[in-house]
């Protein structure tokens, strides 16, 4: 083979290479504040950790949240694992913790349909909670490690090095198209979810609640018939949805049915509408949480709603 056919080689692989030297992986970064005492001095001291997400580094400088929700849950490592906060929002708090070890896990997100997909690279990192001191955990989704960050320069390098030759040679191929970018998320707020708190032995046993929404209330989507999800606060018994439990009412089509199913494994209910949206009408999703059952026989009160806007 000739240089020039050598030259055509390298250039088309160090092209292929490219992309992947741009790929990212999730950062967990651990930062700590002091709390302010206790309104009672008797009480046992205690610790919180604050969550905040964030898409890349830049991002996290500017305290810019991602804007679309990510699933993350915070556990204890005591003897086994006890699940102690979870949430979809971009930040939240668990408050009145007992110091120990804890473990916080990113894993998926809910893209612009609704659907609840797996990170590529999800985020696992363990840390101390002491007492008296708010332990804040910085998630960076989309981190581009040290090593990618160089292989990159050296990509960029050798690419240039071989386009002085190609065009003094006359042999430079035709660069292939460039790779088509992801389309940017859908633009959507999601509030200040709160961290569940913990249960020792003979504490009540609790009702089902929704603890947060995707769309969130006021937000703007642009898909025409999108998943509603609610994040509940406990799992629910086998058959623990009731009918009706779901009610959805768009400002132009009406009363939208679908079908309501929960997924155990990161206590989300999700409304699956079986019909499109209305382009600019506004869409409201009440779940009746007296309709739904929990795992060990209680049903919820009261009833958790968003209101969202379709786009024209």
């Amino acid at each position: 083979m000739g240089r020039p056919h050598l030259r055509r080689a390298a250039v088309v692989l160090l092209v292929a290479l490219s992309p992947l030297a741009l790929d990212g992986c999730v950062s967990i970064g651990v930062s700590r504040a002091d709390l302010a005492a206790p309104p009672e001095p008797w009480a046992p001291p205690r610790g919180a950790v604050t969550v905040a997400v964030y898409e890349t580094p830049a991002d996290h400088e500017a305290d810019r949240h991602v804007a679309f929700p990510v699933l993350s849950e915070l556990v204890r490592e005591d003897k086994g694992e006890t699940l102690v906060a979870r949430s979809m929002s971009p930040t939240w708090t668990a408050p009145d913790l007992p110091p120990g070890r804890y473990r916080l896990r990113v894993t998926k997100r809910i893209d612009a349909k609704g659907d609840v997909v797996a990170l590529d690279h999800p985020g696992d990192a363990a840390f101390d909670v002491i007492a008296g001191e708010r332990t804040a955990v910085s998630v960076v989704l989309r981190k581009v490690p040290v090593l990618l960050i160089v292989v990159a320069a050296l990509t960029v390098v050798a690419l240039v090095v071989l386009a002085i030759i190609g065009i003094h040679k006359g042999d430079l191929p035709k660069p292939p198209p460039p790779p088509l970018l992801p389309l940017p998320p859908v633009t959507i707020v999601i509030p200040l979810g709160p961290g569940a708190g913990e249960g020792g032995p003979g504490a009540p046993v609790p009702a089902p609640a929704a603890v947060d929404v995707f769309p969130a209330p006021g937000s703007v989507v642009a898909a025409r018939r999108i998943t509603v999800t609610f994040l509940l606060s406990m799992p629910l018994a086998a058959d623990g949805i009731a009918e009706g439990a779901v009610l959805a009412v768009g400002t132009s089509s009406g009363d939208i049915g679908g079908t309501a199913a929960f997924d155990a494994e990161d206590q989300l209910l999700a409304f699956t509408p079986a019909r499109d949206f209305v382009p600019g009408e506004d869409v409201t999703v009440t779940l009746d949480l007296g309709k739904l059952r929990g795992e060990r026989g209680r049903t919820g009160s009261g009833r958790f709603s968003t209101t969202f806007k379709v786009a024209p």
